[in-house]
């Protein structure tokens, strides 16, 4: 079966109405990550993928992975 890219597109389709709504014309974005676990072999193997905005320190991809670790834990969104 392919890779369908509507997963990753719908995600951050609902983010950005989530940003646009929360934030307006009044902020810009410092910073993206993209996490994603793709389930292959038949579904005998998951490998996790990561990209983030060209640029971004180590220290700031590990600040905010931290962050938003400590927001799922609590069951935050």
């Amino acid at each position: 079966m392919p890779i369908d890219p509507s997963k990753v597109g719908e995600v951050a389709a609902e983010l950005m109405d989530i940003l646009e709504t929360t934030y307006g014309e009044d902020a810009e974005i410092s910073a993206v990550m993209l996490i994603t676990a793709v389930t292959h072999e038949n579904g005998t193997k998951t490998t996790v993928h990561h990209n983030a905005s060209p640029g971004m320190p180590v220290h700031e991809g590990l600040g905010l992975l931290m962050f938003v670790q400590s927001l799922i834990a609590r069951g935050a969104r």
